[in-house]
Formats: C-alpha cells, sequence, structure tokens
C-alpha cells in the first residue's frame, strides 16, 4: 500500500512511521487547548522500532512529511507534543491502526494548500502556468505551498549565474503572482523565489536556485502596477504603502543582489 505521510521523530530525525492520511493537520479539531491530529491507518517504521529498543522510548517532536508518488519527501509541518509519547511494545506490534496524538502544529496548512500538495506529488508532470486559473485564495496557498516544498529540498539545488529569467507581465498583477511566476521562471513549475522582500533578499544570497549576476527580463510589468491599484482600490486595503512604492523597493533589493532587470513592451 502506498504511503502518503510519514512521520519523523525531530530530535533524531528518524522516521516513526508512515500513514495515508492525517486528520486535523489544519488544525480544526481541538481539545482544550491543542490540537488533535489522527495519523490513519499509521504502521510504525521497522528501523525505528530496532533503534529505539536500544536508545530513546518516546518522542516529543515530530514532523509530519508530505510524500510523493515516490515516497519522498517534498514538505512538512512541525508538530510538538506537550507531552512525550511513550512508545511501548503493545503500541508497535498492532500492525496498521489510528494514532491519535495531541499537540501543538507550529504552522497549519488550510484545506486549500493541502489539495494543492497534489500537484507535487508528482512532479514530473506538473506544468508551466497551473497558477493562472486558480482563485486568489489558491494563489496564496499555492505560494506558501511552493514556499514548503522550497524548504525541504533546500540544499539539493545549485545556484546557477547569468542566466536569463522571462516573466510575463500579463498574468502578473499583485504581489503573489508576482512570486510564483518568478519562482517558476528561476526553478521551473512549483519553483520558489521568495514571497516577500525580505525574503527576496534571503533568496539572493544563495541556495535558492540562482544567484547574481543574472538578467530578469520583464515583459509588459505595466500591468503590474494598473491592474494592482484596481485592486487595491476595490479592496481598500491599508497596506501603508503605494503599489509604485513597493515596486521601486523590488526593484532596489534585485539590482543590488546584482540583478539586472530589462522591461519590454509587447
Amino acid at each position: 500500500m502506498r504511503q502518503r505521510f510519514a512521520v519523523m521523530d525531530d530530535e533524531s530525525g528518524l522516521t516513526v512511521g508512515y500513514c495515508q492520511d492525517v486528520v486535523g493537520l489544519t488544525g480544526d479539531i481541538m481539545v482544550e487547548t491543542y490540537e488533535k491530529v489522527i495519523f490513519e491507518q499509521f504502521v510504525f517504521n521497522e528501523e525505528f522500532i530496532r533503534n529505539i529498543a536500544k536508545t530513546k522510548q518516546s518522542v516529543s517532536n515530530l514532523c509530519i512529511v508530505i510524500l510523493n508518488d515516490e515516497e519522498k519527501g517534498i514538505g512538512s509541518y512541525y508538530y510538538h507534543l506537550p507531552e512525550s509519547f511513550i512508545i511501548h511494545k503493545l503500541n508497535y506490534n498492532k500492525g496498521n491502526f489510528n494514532l491519535e496524538l495531541t499537540g501543538i502544529l507550529e504552522t497549519k496548512p488550510s484545506p486549500v494548500e493541502l489539495r494543492l500538495w497534489e500537484f507535487l506529488k508528482c512532479s514530473q508532470s506538473l506544468e508551466n502556468n497551473i497558477w493562472q486559473g486558480f482563485s486568489n485564495e489558491e494563489r496564496s496557498g499555492w505560494l506558501n505551498v511552493t514556499r514548503i516544498h522550497s524548504a525541504s529540498n533546500h540544499f539539493a539545488r545549485p545556484d546557477k549565474r547569468g542566466e536569463v529569467y522571462t516573466l510575463d507581465g500579463e498574468h502578473i498583477f499583485d504581489f503573489t503572482t508576482f512570486f510564483i511566476a518568478l519562482g517558476e521562471a528561476i526553478n521551473g513549475p512549483g519553483g520558489y523565489f521568495g514571497f516577500s522582500l525580505d525574503s527576496i533578499s534571503d533568496c539572493l544570497c544563495g541556495s535558492f536556485g540562482a544567484v547574481g549576476p543574472f538578467t530578469i527580463h520583464w515583459k509588459n510589468a505595466h500591468y503590474f502596477l494598473e491592474r494592482f491599484e484596481e485592486e487595491w482600490d476595490r479592496e481598500e486595503r491599508s497596506y501603508g504603502f503605494s503599489p509604485q512604492q513597493y515596486f521601486m523597493d523590488l526593484l532596489t533589493i534585485l539590482v543590488s543582489g546584482g540583478v539586472t532587470v530589462s522591461f519590454s513592451s509587447n
């Protein structure tokens, strides 16, 4: 049976076990002040059982790892147990069972985000621009999912230099779509290269697929300002700065990171 999630002991790095589904990962099952999580059809990992027989008998800090179709980790969520889960022999001889734990989820994915992980489970079939048909909520969720996915592969990507990356401005109309398009241009479908001004500064320091010098060719950049201003007025957002100021701050960060930004109109 193909497993969909792995549960790892954060302290030892060992895989505790595997399960078919995680109910409550969105934090929707509350027990007093804690989040209850149910690991459905959970089975202990034999290697972990062999190790705990010699070393530790309990776990308290877990990583809930989303697996792809090849059963490799593509993203994770941290789960802290206020009381250690004691692993008795009675537990690990059960075979498949529903493991119920109560603790604190450091981050809680929305139901939309959990659904979007399905696109990354078979990354070979992932295509460019799938996000263009998403709703605003789905785009925000997609940016967060790609950020978490990138963190799970943070040391697997060599940084390229001197490349030219093209952004199609017709599909960029706010902060979210800019960063989705940039991540995809640099790192391919489902790629990530920042979600804010601070985070893009971090990405430009290395280990995110590209470091300066490189070039961003931004076609039809005027769409960003025109559409973003329309959205700004329509939703009456109070960011404390204008889209023009954000645009200039973004360019300043890119240039200071060794990026050449060129513009063109079709």
